[in-house]
């Protein structure tokens, strides 16, 4: 389930071996009357050393000796806790949720109350939102008659809102501050593919008064594919696939931006997403690779910080990058089958999962390190397996999130 890229993983086990056999002569020499010996690896070297243990294992060095079960307990209380990772898995007839904790390296079911399993929507479409709330809610669910926000990041409850004045079968949603924001997915025949409305979802008396807003530009109308993200004030999209048409929505103006096209400074780049980090708008691409259509699997994955007013992406700086044996974990094995369609992307606090959206054989959780000489090589990975709920029902819609509180 956890495991860490090769040159850390090798550093680790050499300086577990190097401290069994320092115990294994301390216990000689006690027994013959010598007294303790001093472990080699202590000071800064230990501190080094623990700092590249998953969380998960470092049960296993606080056994090796006293020395190491103090480091080990100094480097619990400096980590950051990773966000839990958020599963739903959804039918016409029922829901199911799912949390993993990365502390303990295990999935555990969450009950949803069979009336917010469905919370009384006509065929339902349950999707996550962009959100620029901290623990806010991660889902919505659509209807023809009703707009529903989960109040907790797992949908186990629902709060019921006013239906956009335009009907969408797929729009972009994002809560941006307090206001909630639906754009596109409307009917291109009736010319409402790409309006906006937004309303203030936690407003006075508990309503909704949805307000018309200029429309999306004209690259994402009709785009089947955006990824979005939110700050306090803007909502940030981006075309999944070349040419990669990027715009932000501001909420006080009501107005977008400047359309660009971003250049992503790896050319083989074929998808997209985007999030935000730390207060920071990332970028993620995935490129390299052979084949076309479905059965393309990717070579390389890697991280870019964007600058949020011009959309310029950062290209000096690799915020994090994808070891290459878990990149190939991202696509079915040979090569064929589902490939690579689109890079799954969400992150919070520091912390991004990565995963394939059709083929969810792993998950890849990165911990992105402070910014050094070294790049992203400084990041530390984990691999993550899905529940088995997701192979025994393999025909129910599947919703992913992650949220640090839940």
């Amino acid at each position: 389930m956890v495991s860490l890229t090769g040159a850390h993983e090798s550093l680790v086990v050499r300086a577990l071996e190097m401290a069994r056999n320092c115990d294994r002569e301390a216990e000689e020499e006690a027994a013959g009357g010598g007294g303790l010996s001093r472990t080699s690896l202590d000071g800064d070297v230990l501190d080094e050393v623990v700092a590249r243990v998953s969380t998960l294992d470092l049960l296993r060095v606080s056994r090796v000796s006293r020395g190491w079960r103090s480091a080990a307990m100094s480097s619990v209380l400096r980590r950051r806790r990773p966000p839990c990772l958020l599963l739903r898995l959804q039918s016409r007839r029922r829901a199911s949720a799912h949390v993993y904790d990365p502390t303990s390296g295990a999935w555990r079911g969450v009950p949803i109350p069979p009336e917010a399993s469905l919370h009384g929507l006509d065929a339902p479409r349950v999707a996550a939102l962009a959100s620029s709330l901290s623990g806010g809610p991660c889902f919505y669910a659509l209807s023809s008659s009703k707009l529903a926000l989960a109040t907790d990041p797992l949908g186990t409850a629902w709060r019921d809102l006013e239906p956009p004045r335009c009907w969408r079968t797929d729009p972009t949603v994002a809560l941006v501050g307090t206001r909630l924001v639906v754009a596109g997915g409307g009917c291109s025949l009736e010319g409402s593919a790409g309006s906006v409305e937004m309303c203030d979802a936690y407003g006075g008396g508990g309503g909704c008064l949805w307000e018309p807003c200029e429309a999306m530009p004209e690259a994402f109308r009709l785009s089947p594919a955006i990824s979005a993200a939110a700050s306090e004030r803007r909502l940030y999209v981006v075309e999944r696939k070349p040419p990669f048409g990027a715009s932000w929505f501001d909420t006080e103006t009501r107005r977008w931006g400047p359309t660009r096209s971003l250049r992503v400074p790896d050319p083989t780049a074929r998808h997209v997403a985007i999030g935000f980090s730390n207060g920071r708008l990332l970028l993620a691409a995935a490129g390299g690779g052979s084949g076309i259509g479905w059965g393309w699997a990717a070579e390389s994955v890697r991280v870019w910080a964007v600058e949020e007013e011009t959309l310029e992406v950062a290209s000096e700086e690799v915020v994090a990058e994808m070891p290459r044996e878990m990149v190939a974990g991202l696509a079915e094995e040979g090569g064929g089958g589902w490939g690579l369609p689109a890079i799954g992307f969400l992150c919070e606090g520091g912390f991004a999962y990565f995963y394939n959206p059709v083929y969810l054989k792993e998950f890849f959780l990165c911990e992105q390190q402070a910014a050094g000489g070294g790049g992203g090589g400084g990041c530390r990975w984990e691999r993550v397996g899905p529940p088995a709920c997701v192979e025994e029902r393999p025909m129910d819609r599947v919703v992913l999130g992650c949220c640090q509180k839940w």
